[in-house]
């Protein structure tokens, strides 16, 4: 993260989501025009002109893990929904764009997004070109995942701890020191029965995709820091006060994600995707 300019990995994130929407066919996994909107036209059309750069090994399966990350989780919150939960905190929210996309199911949704203040004023900057008002049932929560307590944080917030909590954190743990992520799990940990958490945790691997894309982060000043094997972050979850911990599996993705075909995205080959409940 960059402190005078917000997090570049974030907007990266965007353009992989404009991508699938450009270039993925007609059965998306995650359908997000407001993302075509937010990004500016010089973005747009380096997909347009790159179209076979994004269709290499690496990037093509980055682009299935950014879609099928949010898709996953906006599945989960509408489970969760069903269940009664009514809010919906995203951590490091950088530029998603659910609550400009929201269904008619989550009418009465609260959405917290809580993420870096720079990369939340140029998320604004983007949203105010693009022509769009931050809707009101929607909030914005400046915060520094590394420093600051999350319980200080959100007490002058919309978000309320007495009531069950939908929690999403993609593509962010990675980029946080190792006793950051066990404080923010902890924190997690303490919302009432009922809350749900849907993360990304990164396994290190040695592939020649993965190191090249871990040397680039770091090149760009966000290395990436923390890594879980499978039993380590079940065991610290349920440390922490969750009850079930399900690891998202290619088999299930796929049963779920690909069987009716239409996307032009292959299904992962790796699990990183978690969904945990209180």
């Amino acid at each position: 993260m960059h402190k005078d300019t917000g997090s570049t990995t974030a907007v990266g994130a965007a353009i992989y989501r404009a991508a699938h929407q450009l270039l993925d066919g007609s059965g998306l996994l995650l359908r997000d025009e407001v993302i075509l909107k937010l990004l500016n036209k010089t973005a747009i059309e380096h997909i347009l002109e790159r179209k076979s750069d994004f269709f290499l090994p690496g990037s093509i399966a980055m682009r299935t893990h950014m879609v099928l990350r949010s898709r996953y989780a906006e599945d989960c919150l509408y489970e969760a929904y069903t269940r009664g939960v009514r809010q919906y905190l995203l951590l490091g929210a950088g530029v998603d764009t659910f609550a400009w996309r929201r269904p008619v199911w989550a009418k009465d949704l609260q959405i917290i997004e809580a993420d870096e203040s720079v990369s939340q004023a140029n998320k604004l900057e983007l949203l105010r070109v693009a022509g769009l008002a931050v809707p009101d049932y929607c909030s914005f929560v400046p915060v520094d995942l590394e420093t600051d307590e999350l319980t200080t944080v959100f007490a002058g917030s919309r978000l309320d701890r007495s009531r069950p909590v939908f929690v999403s954190c993609l593509g962010v743990l990675i980029y946080l020191q190792r006793e950051t992520v066990s404080r923010i799990f902890r924190w997690l940990g303490g919302l009432p029965k009922g809350s749900e958490f849907v993360l990304t945790a990164s396994q290190r691997r040695w592939n020649p995709w993965f190191l090249f894309s871990a040397a680039k982060v770091a090149a760009a000043g966000e290395p990436w820091l923390t890594y879980f094997t499978p039993g380590e972050l079940d065991r610290e979850l349920k440390d922490c006060g969750f009850s079930e911990v399900h690891w998202l599996s290619p088999e299930e993705a796929k049963e779920r994600y690909w069987a009716h075909g239409g996307t032009l995205l292959p299904p992962p080959r790796n699990s990183s995707i978690v969904r945990a409940i209180i």
